[in-house]
């Protein structure tokens, strides 16, 4: 096992440098589209466009050997200088990492809460298969992932302001103006309600977010314990006198692996993909919207660092995920030894 564990470590650092070669050639070999903005820039002003591209490239040491940049750029990603953003003038972790909290205060509850309750509520409907229960679990699971996350996002946002409205909330709003609120959160293109810190930041996001989570949870863990539900072990378990509990965590213990699959799955899925619906419609100013912001600016730093961010989360995601898969199941390392 240890072995496989060194194995796995060094794969996983071989793996963050290959991105980070990646990434680098990206840039190197494709065209500055700043260097457009640059040279329009200087024509309009009546300066020297040859002048003015010259100066932009030496500023960032473009004209430096090919060898030399990719070393500079392995150190600053390796030391944690991530550069300069172009357009705040602060390293680009520190603005990550300031962004990245807000993103985080909803993300983090939503992936606990989607992982706690939908392996309890699938463990649940495949103890009761073909009842009720079972029946409503599942209606609720398609349901979730049947519900696009932006009109959900506006439903609650409007059940939130009919319930202020209830106690003489100053601006009334009709479900037929979702769209409109939508421009007026995002755009403020329209006068309207506000939602509360909480409301805005944690309890909508989360709320939203979680429905989606909790479905893909909830049906893929009814249907990994349905394959064990019947098997030898279950049967001598209940035979022996245990309990549903222990025998659910029979159960659990052995379709964890799976489970685990689709939990780092949907975490990385939804940081690339879902967090930029949620805060578009909340307006939040997370991790989602400096990279939106990133590309609208042309800041090559910050774009650079936001992919470098995502692309890190998904190597040490796969990183920790072989460890569990080696401590939930140790034949998985004896297997490649």
């Amino acid at each position: 096992m240890k072995w496989k564990l060194l194995r796995r470590t060094v794969f996983a650092v071989f793996s963050a440098y290959l991105v980070m070669s990646v990434a680098f050639g990206v840039i190197a070999f494709t065209n500055d589209p700043n260097v457009g903005a640059v040279a329009f820039n200087a024509a309009s002003s009546g300066g020297d466009v040859s002048e003015a591209i010259e100066s932009y490239r030496s500023a960032r040491n473009l004209n430096d050997p090919i060898t030399e940049r990719w070393l500079n750029w392995m150190v600053g990603i390796s030391t944690g200088d991530w550069g300069i953003s172009y357009t705040t003038g602060e390293p680009v972790l520190d603005v990550i990492g300031d962004r990245l909290e807000l993103t985080l205060g909803y993300l983090v509850p939503s992936v606990i809460i989607a992982a706690v309750f939908g392996i309890s509520f699938g463990l649940f409907a495949a103890f009761r298969q073909h009842t009720f229960s079972d029946r409503l679990v599942t209606t609720v699971a398609y349901l979730g992932l049947g519900v696009p996350n932006f009109w959900l996002a506006f439903i609650l946002i409007d059940a939130i302001v009919n319930q202020h409205n209830v106690v003489g909330f100053p601006y009334p709003i009709a479900a037929s103006e979702l769209y409109h609120l939508g421009f007026t959160l995002h755009w403020g293109l329209v006068p309207g309600p506000e939602l509360t810190t909480t409301q805005k930041y944690y309890v909508l996001p989360i709320a939203t977010l979680t429905t989606a989570l909790l479905a893909g949870q909830l049906r893929y863990a009814r249907a990994e314990s349905l394959e064990y539900i019947d098997t030898e072990f279950v049967k001598i378990a209940r035979a022996k006198g245990a309990g549903p509990i222990r025998v659910a965590r029979h159960v659990l213990r052995n379709a964890a692996i799976p489970l685990l699959s689709l939990f780092f799955t949907d975490m990385l899925s939804v940081m690339v993909l879902n967090v930029f619906v949620i805060e578009s419609i909340f307006s939040i100013e997370g991790f989602a919207s400096l990279m939106l912001s990133a590309v609208s600016n042309r800041d090559m730093p910050l774009i650079l660092g936001c992919t470098m961010l995502v692309a890190f989360v998904g190597i040490i995601g796969n990183f920790v995920q072989d460890i569990a898969y080696t401590l939930l199941d140790p034949r998985v390392g004896s297997d490649a030894e």
